[in-house]
């Protein structure tokens, strides 16, 4: 085997027979009609929350918006063994997507709010994005008086799309699917190759988190910025680890330091992927092994990869931000707060618990919640390192006194551990912690999670539960378009925890028949 081979193309095995092509066929017409149906509901609900006065339109619409989705989750269960069809199904199923609004989030109207005014020559990080004409009245309500908080990478990429629709409100919002369209293009390219590299299957790591409803109502349907971010994160990992395979680790480092800059330009998560770049370089140096200190898993080589991965995707960033001086602006006291709305975060459901049965001010409480989440989120990074990571061998001194001789004769045991890790675990973790104690949490911040974890081996039931995870979390997104996480969240929960203990349902839910 060559050193390239865990990133050569897949040969995957076709299917031929009748059976094969009526289940290929059922599916494909099955999330085609599905898409279609959700597209729909999409312009028939644009507003999210319950309608204070219910007609039969509406319910008909909700109806079908929910039909659509449960066809979408069933024509994905059901082409798992559709081994070598992911793009052909993948295409088929976001194809009527492309032309709804953005879907169970306002988030696309934020995107072409703040692309409007940083088109118009003003500083998305000082002018709220309410006042983006047209534009800023469609902006999610929390957020009409807050600045952009994305950074500068994301702001140019929207500005350009409004500037190709030539602000015309309706196309310069259809046009955020561009970037999101070129996201999962990367994560197709992306995640198979991270399979194959950790010896998993690449058709299922596809199928499980690229060709899923998840990332295809999230990343397409509703033009969420993570998926170019994810797809750039996961290149800067793969080119990080197939350069450090062909013996030009440093050159990947550099390369896929570049990367990371670049996918935490879009957005901040992106530079998570850092830690899995070191890791996969070094863990690659250290197996290959030799005389040289840079093929050692000692502290000096593995310090020096942090430092040269480092250093490019400062530049990357620092060198966009500074790009008629945006600078962090996102930081700015003007830009909202995620912990000021209600999400998923365990963190958010708290403050916003204390704001509304003990009467706490919002300002009161965002500042300490910011700072509990970023220490439990460091502390929880660091267990993840010392559970996945690479550990250089270190010599531990153990002195102790005779029984015997109680004088100044100690005797001294020196002992060495160490050991390389899992890079790919390490990767899948820091972002699970980074999304699960993060201020806010929405079901698309997941997407990078999986995206990783589809690509680590993992038991059976692990491997079963995160299917059914998806499947939840996918439902969750239409869930709370209507209801808020208070309800949302216990009752998918429930709904979880019963299909697992029915052995039919949880096999029909987990892809086993």
């Amino acid at each position: 085997m060559t050193a390239t081979a865990p990133f050569d193309e897949p040969q995957p095995v076709l299917t031929h027979n009748h059976s094969d092509r009526r289940r290929l066929v059922e599916v494909l017409t099955m999330g085609f009609v599905g898409s279609v149906m959700v597209t729909l509901w999409g312009w028939g609900s644009p507003h999210g929350g319950m309608p204070a006065h219910v007609r039969p339109i509406g319910v008909a619409v909700a109806a079908s918006g929910i039909a659509g989705l449960a066809a979408m989750i069933v024509a994905w269960l059901r082409s798992r063994k559709l081994v070598g069809r992911r793009v052909l199904t993948l295409v088929v199923w976001s194809l009527p997507l492309l032309f709804g609004p953005p879907l169970l989030s306002h988030d696309g109207w934020a995107y072409a709010a703040q692309g409007w005014i940083l088109a118009q020559g003003m500083d998305p990080y000082r002018v709220p994005q309410g006042l983006a004409e047209v534009l800023g009245n469609a902006v999610d309500a929390p957020w009409q008086e807050t600045t952009a908080v994305y950074p500068p990478g994301s702001l140019w990429i929207q500005a350009a799309m409004v500037t190709l629709a030539h602000a015309d409100p309706i196309w310069s919002v259809m046009l955020m699917r561009v970037p999101a369209v070129i996201g999962v293009a990367l994560m197709m390219w992306a995640v198979p190759r991270l399979a194959r590299y950790a010896g998993i299957d690449p058709d299922y790591a596809v199928w499980l988190a690229v060709c899923c409803p998840l990332t295809t109502l999230s990343v397409i349907g509703g033009m969420h910025n993570d998926g170019l971010q994810v797809g750039l994160s996961l290149m800067a990992l793969v080119v990080g680890a197939h350069l450090a395979l062909m013996d030009r680790g440093w050159f990947g480092l550099v390369l896929g330091g570049a990367l990371v800059g670049l996918a935490g330009a879009v957005k901040q998560p992106g530079v998570l992927s850092g830690v899995g770049l070191v890791a996969l370089v070094h863990v690659n140096a250290v197996r290959r092994g030799g005389d040289q200190w840079s093929t050692r898993n000692c502290w000096s080589a593995l310090f020096a990869r942090i430092a040269v991965g480092a250093i490019p995707a400062v530049a990357v960033f620092g060198g966009i931000s500074a790009i008629r001086g945006l600078g962090l602006g996102w930081l700015n006291s003007t830009a909202g707060s995620p912990a000021s709305v209600t999400s998923d975060s365990p963190i958010a459901l708290v403050v916003q618990i204390l704001r509304g049965s003990g009467g706490i001010p919002l300002d009161k409480l965002v500042g300490p919640a910011t700072g509990v989440s970023l220490i439990l989120t460091v502390a929880a990074m660091i267990w993840c390192w010392a559970r996945w990571g690479p550990i250089p061998p270190c010599r531990i001194h153990v002195t102790w006194v005779s029984s015997r001789r109680r004088d100044a004769n100690h005797d001294v045991v020196e002992r060495a551990t160490g050991r390389v890790g899992s890079p790919l675990r390490l990767q899948a973790g820091v972002m699970i912690v980074f999304a699960a104690l993060g201020a806010s949490l929405q079901p698309w911040y997941l997407i990078g999670p999986l995206t990783v974890c589809a690509s680590v081996p993992l038991r059976r039931t692990h491997r079963d539960a995160l299917i059914a995870g998806v499947v939840a979390t996918t439902a969750l997104t239409m869930m709370q378009w209507y209801w808020s996480p208070f309800v949302s969240l216990p009752l998918v929960t429930v709904g979880y925890l019963i299909i697992w203990r029915i052995p039919k349902a949880w096999a029909f839910v987990t892809a086993a028949n």
